[in-house]
């Protein structure tokens, strides 16, 4: 079993030491497949990065393009010369130039893109040109002085005629709702100076559109949620949006866009963040370089750009897990066939043992068979898990029938509450020793029962053992001494009383009254015996005093009444070899002893005198009061008690003397021991 449980315990620590190398494994694994997507993260701020700037270079590039052909023009001789002349209110000059330079802003418009339709456009006659797009001289006040056929109707406010130099704006929106922007350089006027009414303005003016879209793509894009668009922030999420956005809105409406505001807040940035259609979007943005408070946002859908990365994380993921598993596997393998190996000389060795340990157990079950104590290993519930023969014939029933059966069932109920207190005693621990007693082909058996709490090797499950001994013959025996002791004892006693007729039964009456106080204190039964025997040698040593002292009728002398009170340590001298079953001899050699400390012989006090010496002094002195001497006729039973009473502190135990006060009150003593208090009948040979 211990090889079984080694063997076991090897199998859970290798599987352990596997185990942790797995998820050791998978947990680099998927470290190493977050740091790629991670890395590949890092990748998609870089393509946002390289087309945010792509972008911005090319929308810049359009609107620096704009803006520097109205500033060529602005500074234009003959723009400047008929500006001046238009300014100095020269009307008939201005008028003659008029035409020149209608014709020079007509072709500038053409060839810089301020016009609608190309020039070899063919209209016809009774169709209204759009006025979407064209370039014109404007008065601060907004009155043009020349403009060409397509020019928008600008109002007071449209345009920033308040702009100290070179301008870019947004102008008023067009029929179709298409944004037009506004490209403006001052020709009159100090540019240090703020600009008023009179000076005179180059505006060109074009709507954002197709020309102007094709800035915001990317050439070789290949997403399909990937866009770019322009806007203006606003306060907290808030943008105003300039060119036309994937899913939808007016353009120049404001909405909310956390996106392009983070764009607008951080440009360089990136991050992820909701969009205008409330999709997660990974997102940069950009200034431009152009003289504008635009944004250049550029986002991609967060799924599109996770699932790329998600797809080479899992798919990193599944290749190195296979790998790993596969190296898991090998290990396994070379694990598996070790064990394997151990395995089979472990089953061989365990058989072999297995064989030894019958043969052994064959052997045991022989020697135990063969002993005359009963023998039985038991669990907590009383159940067999071994017996030898001599209890199946203590059981009455065959060792077979024993085995996995309850041995409490196979005895008389008495017998069987005894057992199985004692299984549950030793089942804790506790140790129990009892006399059981059983009948056996009609003869009553005496049996000497012990309950040993066992740690059976190899069984788990008994917890207790169980050994029955017949000790009939050794009870008998006992009984038969103990009996002759007390005859002997007896006798004894009747000889010494007989050696002083007038106290005759006093040995019997103290040990009478020694018994009746030890039972009442609540004493067991052996120190109750030990009191009683002592009581009964309590006049042994007058054997020592002449006959001519115990029978004298007059008072004795001081020389008499030692010798008769030493008689008493003699007695306890005599019987200090004996064994007796209590402490006969120390009872009689301390009864002289008082409580305070002023007895003899050794002066002991309180505690320190035997219990039963403090029982016998208290029943000797009472006896010998209320007892009629020749000399002298009883005190009396109040009159004793009073004594005794008045010496309890000092020279008895005042439990003691409370004790016998009980007795005599309460118990019956008084009539039990009249006959104490009258002369014993005299014997005619005395």
């Amino acid at each position: 079993m211990a090889d079984a449980r080694q063997s076991g315990k090897s199998v859970l620590a290798a599987a352990g030491a596997i185990f942790a190398v797995a998820a050791i494994g998978f947990f680099l694994i998927f470290r190493f497949a977050q740091s790629e997507a991670e890395q590949n993260l890092l990748r998609w701020q870089d393509r946002l990065n390289l087309v945010a700037d792509s972008r911005n270079l090319d929308v810049s590039s359009w609107l620096n393009k704009h803006i520097g052909s109205v500033e060529e023009l602005a500074g234009d001789a003959t723009i400047q010369l008929y500006a001046s002349q238009a300014a100095n209110t020269d009307s008939e000059f201005a008028e003659g130039q008029r035409g020149y330079v209608f014709s020079l802003l007509t072709a500038a418009a053409e060839r810089e893109g301020f016009h609608e339709q190309r020039a070899i456009d063919e209209v016809a006659a009774n169709i209204k040109r759009p006025q979407r797009a064209g370039l014109a001289l404007l008065r601060g006040d907004g009155r043009p002085l020349v403009a060409t056929a397509g020019m928008p109707i600008l109002r007071p406010g449209e345009w920033p005629a308040d702009a100290r130099g070179s301008f870019v704006a947004l102008g008023p929106r067009l029929e179709d709702k298409t944004p037009l922007v506004l490209f403006g350089a001052r020709v009159t006027g100090d540019a240090m100076n703020a600009p008023t009414e009179e000076d005179i303005w180059v505006v060109g003016a074009r709507p954002l559109n197709e020309d102007f879209l094709t800035t915001l793509e990317q050439p070789g894009a290949a997403s399909k949620t990937a866009e770019t668009y322009l806007v203006v922030p606003q306060e907290g999420d808030v943008i105003i949006p300039l060119t036309p956005l994937k899913k939808g809105g007016r353009i120049g409406d404001p909405r909310v866009d956390e996106a392009a505001a983070f764009a607008a807040r951080e440009p360089g940035g990136f991050g992820r963040h909701q969009n205008y259609a409330d999709v997660e979007v990974l997102v940069t943005g950009r200034e431009l370089t152009a003289p504008v408070p635009w944004i250049l946002v550029r986002t991609i859908n967060a799924d599109e750009a996770m699932a790329e990365i998600n797809e080479r994380r899992n798919s990193l993921i599944i290749t190195l897990s296979l790998a790993a598993l596969f190296v898991i596997a090998a290990l396994v393998m070379v694990w598996r066939h070790g064990v394997s190996q151990r395995l089979a000389a472990s089953y061989a060795e365990q058989a072999s043992l297995s064989q030894k340990n019958e043969a052994l157990s064959r052997f045991l079950q022989s020697v135990s068979d063969s002993q005359p104590t009963a023998i039985a290993a038991l669990d907590a519930d009383m159940k067999v898990h071994f017996a030898n023969k001599r209890l199946g014939d203590v059981a009455g029933l065959p060792v077979e029938d024993l085995r996995a059966r309850r041995l409490d069932t196979a005895f008389p109920s008495e017998v069987a509450d005894t057992l199985r207190v004692a299984a549950q005693e030793a089942s804790s621990g506790k140790e129990s020793s009892s006399h059981l007693k059983l009948t056996q082909g009609g003869e009553e058996r005496t049996f000497q029962t012990q309950m040993l709490p066992l740690q059976a090797e190899g069984d788990s499950t008994a917890s207790t053992l169980l050994v029955m001994q017949d000790i009939s013959s050794l009870v008998a025996a006992k009984e038969q001494s103990e009996t002759l002791f007390k005859q002997l004892v007896s006798t004894l006693t009747q000889i010494i009383d007989a050696r002083d007729p007038w106290s005759k039964e006093h040995s019997s009456r103290v040990a009478d009254v020694a018994y009746t106080i030890a039972e009442e204190m609540g004493w067991d039964k052996d120190g109750i015996e030990s009191v009683r025997i002592a009581g009964q040698l309590v006049n042994l040593g007058k054997i020592f005093v002449p006959s001519s002292i115990l029978t004298k009728q007059t008072p004795l002398t001081d020389e008499e009444l030692a010798l008769v009170r030493d008689s008493m340590q003699k007695g306890a001298t005599l019987v200090a070899g004996l064994d007796f079953k209590g402490p006969v001899a120390a009872i009689l050699g301390q009864m002289r002893e008082h409580w305070d400390g002023s007895g003899e012989p050794a002066g002991l006090t309180d505690e320190k005198i035997e219990p039963g010496a403090r029982i016998l002094s208290v029943a000797n002195a009472f006896v010998g009061m209320v007892s009629a001497r020749a000399h002298r006729s009883g005190l009396g039973f109040d009159k004793a008690m009073d004594i005794l009473n008045g010496d309890a502190g000092k020279r008895y135990e005042r439990r003691t003397v409370a004790a016998l006060q009980n007795i005599l009150e309460n118990k019956g003593g008084r009539d039990r021991w009249q006959p104490y208090t009258t002369l014993p009948e005299q014997d005619e040979n005395t």
